[in-house]
């Protein structure tokens, strides 16, 4: 009888945390923002064209996601792997850019009111573009863009 209960009670726990679980992934799946930049970005590996995006999680888990971001009129789109990253949170959504020059890459994503954004991954033009010796390489400067 005794091991009936434990395994009644193992049960309740296990549902209760895939539960738990769950419902912070669906929460944070909905996340969307809209934001209208202004210049060429590079996303991942992927140029796109200035213009009005939207950015939500494709795929949530614990400490990867995939965001898509792509133009509202559908001429282009990227996917891009990110991971979590803690902060403060703000009352409203922001990307942030990497500028060199008159390059700029996605650098981070922040959902309005969430203490937790999306960092990505340099991609191989931005890693080639730091590599080379010169003055463009060395005048990184981070651009943020407001969303919504």
């Amino acid at each position: 009888m005794k091991k009936y209960a434990y395994i009644y009670i193992a049960t309740l726990i296990v549902v209760g945390v895939l539960g738990v679980n769950a419902q912070a992934q669906s929460s944070r799946n909905r996340q969307e923002l809209r934001a209208t930049i202004p210049f060429d970005f590079t996303a991942g590996n992927k140029l796109l064209p200035a213009g009005t995006y939207r950015v939500h999680v494709v795929v949530p888990s614990s400490d990867r996601c995939l965001l898509q971001i792509a133009n509202t009129d559908g001429q282009a789109s990227a996917m891009v792997g990110t991971i979590d990253m803690e902060g403060k949170p703000s009352e409203t959504a922001r990307l942030t850019f990497r500028r060199y020059g008159n390059q700029y890459f996605l650098a981070q994503v922040w959902m309005a009111a969430e203490a937790s954004g999306f960092d990505t991954p340099s991609s191989k033009a931005e890693k080639s573009l730091r590599r080379r010796p010169g003055n463009v390489a060395k005048n990184v400067e981070v651009v943020a863009q407001s969303a919504r």
